[in-house]
């Protein structure tokens, strides 16, 4: 056996010279006493070094080995004196794994990825390194194995324990320093100092605090749209689901409350109206949904932008629904919610909110026009086109063109009742409602929405603050959730088609969810000119 492995070398070596000599490639040739492995490092298949017989020419031992060539992205072998220079010459490049993939340039065994730092040979058992070159010397590391022997005590070694040179040769490996930039950090950037940043709806600014520490100072205001808020809903499982809206991002609470809201609570003698009871009778559907029953007639989701103004919105939506409904399509018009807020000052507070009696009592004494006529710019501040608003008949435009001013007969408030609330949607069509929002309602995506109070107990005042909205209601249905039956109305918002369901809601029937069922208003119609 020793001699067949005695002879095995010698042929080896002979074999390795005449390829030599002949100007031909030895790279592809193993050797004997070591198969291929797998460098850990760079993931692809190598050959250990192996050495041509004495070199006749220059009376030195020759050492072999690959060098990738990134001008050329593969490898090219060389020659080495033993360390001490290389020479190149002619060879096949040889592709160990993807000629097309461009590795990176070769780094020498000491310089070890931290991820691979741990106890490789110092875990072995008595005897840790071995004094000679030993292949059973070996530690299992990420699929393949590394080395311990001392034939890993070489230039460029790749298959050497990432702990040999601390544990064999005592040479301890420091870790790099910490480099403490004046910067902060944040996801992953860094930031100079005195860097002003937003951070949602926070500004934030870049200091240095004691001990050479840089952060981020922030404010602490309570953002609308909160990470922690929308996966409490979602994850909460309660018949509604929650998502982030891009134009409510970088907005605190307290903006969207003022601006994106705008109807100040019913006073109390408003809340004294004297309520209208249906005297209808007959069975009434269990879905209903009046897009359905009065076709293109309702007037379509309509966004108010960042302007406290749902007073105006729902006020002027309503008043277009019911001219539609009573003229039987004749007077399909889309009335104005730019002129209230322009013309109808008086009591009210434009882009910050406004009450819906005066508003009604602005549109039963001067009337409004339509937006065709006078388009929605989203502020207050517009200087009121038709004389301080004293409109009768037709109004001369900001465009030029003359349109008509359409005036409204007093409003009256719908009892409380689920069925009277019914009742009325179903017979003359859509109604005003007021409800309470909360911070949850301006992340509702889809399904039937009620308050969560649990997300927000406890929590500090900023937190909880909530205020009037109004709205129309255009209908009524019942959703299964979890084998359960919830009712529901279908309401219209005004912060556009991108919010909710294409813009809609639907919100708990029958329990006076948020107050939705405290104040619903309606009004009659007639289509003679000038009024409704």
């Amino acid at each position: 056996m020793k001699f067949h492995a005695v002879s095995k070398q010698i042929a080896y070596h002979l074999l390795t010279s005449l390829l030599f000599f002949s100007n031909l490639s030895v790279w592809s040739l193993p050797h004997p006493e070591r198969k291929p492995t797998t460098d850990f490092r760079k993931k692809r298949s190598v050959f250990p070094l192996c050495f041509l017989p004495y070199n006749w020419i220059s009376g030195q031992d020759l050492e072999v080995f690959h060098v990738w060539n990134t001008d050329a992205d593969h490898f090219e072998p060389k020659l080495s004196k033993r360390g001490k220079g290389q020479q190149s010459f002619q060879y096949e490049p040889y592709y160990p794994y993807n000629p097309q993939q461009v590795y990176p340039p070769y780094q020498p065994y000491n310089e070890v990825d931290d991820d691979l730092r741990g106890d490789y040979c110092n875990r072995r058992g008595p005897l840790k390194c071995c004094p000679q070159r030993d292949d059973t010397c070996s530690v299992p590391i990420l699929g393949t194995l590394c080395y311990c022997d001392l034939f890993c005590n070489r230039t460029n070694s790749e298959d050497c324990c990432p702990d040999f040179e601390e544990v064999c040769l005592g040479r301890r490996v420091q870790p790099p320093e910490q480099i403490v930039r004046p910067q902060c950090l944040h996801q992953g950037r860094y930031y100079n100092l005195g860097y002003t940043l937003h951070i949602n709806c926070n500004k934030c600014i870049c200091r240095v605090h004691g001990n050479a520490k840089f952060e981020f100072d922030c404010e602490q205001n309570v953002c609308l749209v909160r990470p922690e808020l929308i996966s409490g809903i979602n994850d909460a499982h309660q018949g509604w689901k929650s998502s982030n809206y891009t134009f409510f991002w970088g907005k605190t609470l307290e903006d969207g409350i003022q601006y994106r809201l705008g109807t100040h609570k019913p006073t109390r003698p408003t809340m004294e109206m004297n309520e209208i009871h249906p005297i209808t009778n007959g069975p009434l559907p269990q879905n209903f949904d009046s897009r359905q029953k009065w076709r293109n007639l309702i007037t379509p989701v309509r966004d108010q932008g960042d302007c406290g103004s749902s007073w105006a919105f729902s006020t002027a939506a309503l008043a277009s629904d019911r001219l539609a409904i009573e003229s039987l399509g004749q007077e399909k018009k889309e009335l104005s919610p730019q002129h209230l807020l322009s013309c109808q000052r008086r009591g009210q507070r434009g882009c910050k909110g406004g009450h819906l009696d005066r508003a009604w009592y602005f549109m039963r004494k001067k009337g409004i026009t339509t937006t065709k006529c006078f388009p929605y710019l989203g502020k207050a501040d517009v200087t009121c086109p038709f004389n301080n608003g004293n409109s009768a008949g037709k109004v001369r435009c900001p465009t030029g063109t003359e349109d008509e001013v359409y005036l409204s007969t007093p409003p009256y408030r719908v009892g409380p009742k689920e069925e009277e609330i019914m009742r009325e949607l179903y017979f003359n069509g859509p109604v005003q409602a007021t409800f309470r929002v909360h911070s949850d309602f301006f992340l509702y995506k889809s399904g039937v929405y009620h308050h969560i109070e649990s997300l927000v107990a406890g929590l500090p005042q900023a937190f909880r603050q909530q205020d009037f909205h109004s709205i129309r209601i255009l209908g009524w249905g019942t959703d299964v959730v979890d084998g359960k039956s919830i009712k529901y109305w279908l309401c219209a918002n005004s912060w556009g088609e991108e919010w909710g369901e294409n813009g809609y809601f639907r919100i708990v029937r029958g329990q006076d969810e948020c107050n939705i069922e405290m104040f619903v208003v309606g009004v009659w119609a007639h289509t003679e000119t000038n009024g409704f």
